[in-house]
């Protein structure tokens, strides 16, 4: 049965703290805030700790300690697998390096997530995947397998499958650290393409680089343990 992906439009934290085991400070404490809802939201760390986290906690790949992670007013923690699946659905997420699976090639990997949740007809899916590794020229090495392919191209295929599902909202964790300069021009374009016709609202991301923050006119969000705040960009 196909599932039927629900809009995800409102995040919200509600007094949420979250800490890795042994560490001696919490990364987040009685953090209670609103996500915004610009179409990209820049997140920084004045200390440089909490960004990874914080994407992770909205992507939903981990759970807060205490409090409350709410999407469009449900709180997920109380949400079942299967209901929290059509919110899921509805978001991508890259991870810096790794989240590729080794013992499947490039154009496997993209494929995977279209293919289990049964999203797009299986031709339709070979046909996607196919256009978006020719758009990145990744086509000659599609069927090799991400340790057998320049780190670049890794990378790309990384920031690639969080896309591949058309999803509402990105979460990208430093996306163009790796990335070759034509692949960052074509990942731009195809972003704004994501936008105007794949039904993109909203990306968060991090990164050193000012790069898509000044191109989409991204929203700051500035994350301490305590305090979240958000600005116009200031990027130089």
């Amino acid at each position: 049965m196909k599932l039927e992906i629900q809009p995800v439009r409102n995040l919200k934290f509600e007094n949420l703290s979250y800490s890795f085991e042994g560490a001696p400070l919490p990364v987040f404490e009685n953090i209670t805030f609103e996500m915004p809802q610009a179409k990209a939201v820049w997140v920084r760390s004045p200390g440089g700790r909490g960004k990874t986290t914080l994407l992770r906690l909205m992507a939903g790949l981990i759970s807060p300690q205490n409090g409350r992670y709410l999407i469009d007013g449900q709180p997920v923690s109380e949400m079942s697998f299967e209901e929290f699946l059509p919110f899921r659905l509805g978001m991508g997420y890259s991870f810096d390096y790794g989240g590729l699976l080794n013992n499947k090639s490039l154009a496997e990997n993209l494929l995977l997530p279209l293919l289990y949740h049964n999203l797009i007809p299986r031709p339709e899916a070979l046909e996607r995947v196919g256009q978006v590794l020719q758009m990145f020229a990744l086509d000659q090495n599609k069927d090799a397998r991400p340790s057998a392919v320049p780190g670049s191209q890794r990378k790309m295929t990384i920031v690639l499958r969080a896309f591949i599902n058309s999803p509402q909202v990105v979460f990208l964790d430093d996306p163009l650290t790796g990335l070759k300069q034509d692949n960052v021009n074509d990942l731009i374009h195809y972003v704004e393409e994501s936008y105007s016709m794949r039904g993109l609202k909203q990306i968060y991301f991090t990164s050193e680089s000012p790069v898509l923050a000044k191109h989409f006119k991204a929203e700051e969000l500035l994350i301490s343990s305590d305090w979240f705040t958000t600005r116009p960009t200031v990027a130089a």
